[in-house]
């Protein structure tokens, strides 16, 4: 991995910030997003903070940060000090990819301090994803009355735990779920939460207009299924879309826009292969099965999703924005260009600099991601 290009701390006063249906023909794996005219030359990175294996990154209305840390827990930053740990939570089943994963915060923060964390819960012979959410004191050292309100179907792997957490605009919060690696073909039956997206009020209780809120045909909590391992999330209330990415096997990622009810179809179709290069299927398209707005091959680990609402960055205004976590296909920042709501093509960033497990836009405007390893959470800076 080389170094990256700008790793100069950020001063305080830049980091505290002033207060449906797919196409039938998805952009494939090399499909180069179309330059313009007074678009930013390329980005470079700025440290922001130091962290250990991040995960998931949310930031408070006056600029501080929380962010998790796989095996580190919750932590608060502000400039001027260094990360410290946010007390409260349970302790979390930490093995292979297990651990303190996804965040976000409620979407009336600002009265209720509410803050939403997705922890891998249980034994090596039971573990699964939970929610568990509390309330943020006002020194932000500490989540109070922390509760579970929500915990998928244990298994017995470490791997492939989604754990993704975003609201909609109608306050309900979502949460992806990976299929537990060994369990694909669970992925193809929403009675179970294995590879789904789930859809629950804040409190954990199901919504009564969940496509399968009666339980007959798939659990109550179920929005979508027939996903292998959702780690990219953002709901766009401009355009009241769900945006997710997913780990193919070896080829295969996917950006999908997510409808209740829908089977994504892994793993009875897919565009990538086994790691050992053997046939998982030979069908890229069924009957009934979502075809994705845009696949990776091969592959880049997609992970992190967000929108860029802000002017910070010439002629990406609307742009997706997703992390990649594998060589050589990933280690990047990947632009996907929108158009009247369809992905039209992408543009690699940032490539070679780093594996990027989440990207979230500041209130200050700016994309932030974050390492997946150990060197912390940048700030994306146009080039000059």
């Amino acid at each position: 991995m080389t170094a990256p290009s700008r790793l100069s701390l950020i001063t305080p006063l830049a980091l505290i910030l002033a207060a449906c249906g797919a196409p039938s023909a998805p952009v494939g794996g090399n499909a180069a997003a179309p330059a313009a005219e007074g678009m930013v030359k390329g980005v470079s990175l700025e440290l922001v903070a130091p962290a250990e294996q991040p995960w998931g990154m949310a930031f408070l209305p006056d600029g501080g940060l929380l962010f998790t840390e796989k095996e580190g827990g919750l932590k608060f930053f502000a400039a001027g000090s260094a990360p410290a740990p946010v007390s409260g939570l349970p302790e979390a089943y930490v093995e292979g990819q297990a651990g303190y994963l996804g965040i976000a915060l409620d979407p009336d923060f600002a009265s209720n301090r509410l803050v939403y964390v997705s922890i891998s819960t249980g034994t090596a012979a039971a573990n699964s994803t939970a929610v568990f959410r509390g309330s943020l004191t006002a020194d932000n050292s500490a989540l109070e009355n922390v509760q579970q309100i929500f915990k998928a179907d244990d298994r017995d792997t470490a791997y492939h735990y989604g754990s993704r957490l975003v609201f909609g605009k109608d306050g309900k919060l979502f949460v992806s779920l990976g299929e537990g690696f060994k369990y694909k073909d669970d992925a193809q039956n929403p009675q179970n939460t294995h590879g789904t997206i789930v859809r629950i009020n804040p409190d954990g209780s199901v919504p009564a207009d969940n496509p399968f809120a009666d339980g007959v045909d798939g659990k109550p909590e179920v929005w979508s299924y027939g996903h292998r391992n959702v780690q990219g999330l953002y709901y766009d209330a401009e355009t009241d879309t769900l945006w997710e990415t997913e780990h193919g096997p070896k080829g295969g990622d996917e950006l999908n826009i997510i409808q209740p009810g829908v089977n994504y179809g892994w793993p009875k179709i897919t565009y990538g292969v086994n790691y050992d290069g053997t046939i998982i299927t030979n069908d890229t398209k069924a009957e009934g099965l979502a075809q994705p707005e845009i696949f990776w091959v091969p592959s880049i680990a997609p992970a992190g999703l967000t929108k860029l609402t802000s002017d910070k960055y010439p002629g990406w205004e609307g742009d997706l924005f997703a992390g990649g976590m594998n060589g050589p296909a990933g280690l990047v920042l990947v632009r996907i260009d929108l158009e009247d709501g369809k992905a039209i093509g992408k543009e690699d960033l940032l490539k070679d600099e780093m594996p990027i497990r989440d990207v979230v836009q500041g209130p200050d405007g700016y994309l932030y991601v974050a390492n997946k390893d150990f060197d912390g959470i940048f700030r994306v800076v146009p080039n000059e």
